[in-house]
């Protein structure tokens, strides 16, 4: 708990340094990035907060917990794993006419996704859009380092049209002081207490309001280890606005990215010990000691512990397939 806490507490001095940021600046990328980077503090912090309110006791990312059965016999429990997402695109649909006519200003958009897996909030750079933009790119590689076999990993696309005129209201607890003088006298005292108790968070949106600079989920979808596979592949997306959204971007409802796992029972050491193996020799048999190491499936045997550190070849191998 105390290792959450002080993540929120980090991701909330992001949060307050990102609006002193706002508050400030001028140029409108400047204010594009900032604006995401709020959201993202923002989402971060009630992922947080939601993992602070559930149930205590999640097994370790490391070792495989055991539990007896009905049986008596032990069953064993997966692994954690990393999961990793990359190479997205997620391709477009222009009107000819909107996509080859160059006789007026194109309109552009700035778009990033959002990737959330329990409390791990993770996201992408900001990429601009116009009519030429035949698919939205993302070279980002994200990876989660504790995913169950059961993983969800939702995918939000984000997306702001930077055409529009541009100016700030203010963070919100300036808001907030704004709208005391325009609510009535009750809300205004209310409004006020809260702001002395330092909670306007459950009374006013957590980011400030900035025109021109508003990101809106634009597009979302869900990938499991169904999904997993070295390859490409195309996934389906629920589209959230429509054409007469200001974010609105003409998608054909498609996302390709590749999605890839690596239990860490493949990539670390889980046993390491001596073991005598049987030999047949002149119809006699005999035994051999090998300093044994299982990793990723397979049995790698050396004569002594030393040879793994020079790096030597295994003497044998032995593919735990059954």
């Amino acid at each position: 708990e105390r290792a959450i806490q002080e993540k929120i507490d980090f991701e909330t001095r992001m949060r307050e340094g990102i609006c002193k940021l706002l508050a400030v600046s001028t140029q409108k990328e400047q204010l594009l990035r900032a604006v995401k980077n709020l959201l993202v503090c923002n989402a971060r912090i009630r992922a947080y907060r939601a993992q602070l309110q559930s149930h205590p006791g999640e097994l370790s990312p490391c070792r495989p917990a055991e539990h007896s059965s009905e049986n008596g016999t032990k069953d064993r429990v997966a692994c954690r794993a990393k999961v990793a997402i990359s190479d997205i695109r997620i391709p477009l649909m222009w009107k000819d006419s909107d996509h080859f006519s160059n006789k007026e200003r194109s309109q552009r958009f700035a778009v990033f996704c959002l990737f959330r897996m329990g409390a791990e909030v993770f996201d992408t750079e900001v990429t601009i859009v116009d009519k030429a933009t035949t698919d939205i790119c993302f070279e980002n590689v994200t990876i989660f380092d504790e995913a169950r076999p059961d993983f969800q990993v939702k995918v939000e696309v984000y997306s702001c049209c930077t055409e529009e005129s541009l100016y700030i209201t203010n963070t919100p607890k300036k808001l907030a002081k704004k709208l005391k003088t325009s609510l009535s006298k009750a809300t205004g005292k209310k409004l006020k207490a809260e702001l002395e108790e330092d909670s306007t968070e459950s009374l006013l949106p957590a980011d400030p309001v900035i025109h021109g600079a508003k990101y809106s989920l634009l597009a979302y979808t869900t990938l499991g280890l169904e999904c997993v596979e070295d390859n490409f592949r195309t996934h389906n997306l629920t589209i959230t606005g429509n054409e007469e959204s200001s974010f609105w971007l003409p998608l054909y409802g498609n996302m390709c990215c590749r999605l890839v796992a690596q239990p860490s029972c493949m990539a670390r050491d889980m046993m390491a010990g001596f073991l005598n193996q049987q030999q047949m020799v002149g119809g006699l048999a005999s035994w051999r000691r090998l300093y044994c190491i299982l990793r990723g499936g397979k049995l790698f045997c050396y004569y002594s512990p030393e040879e793994i550190e020079a790096k030597l070849e295994p003497a044998l191998t032995v593919s735990i397939n059954k």
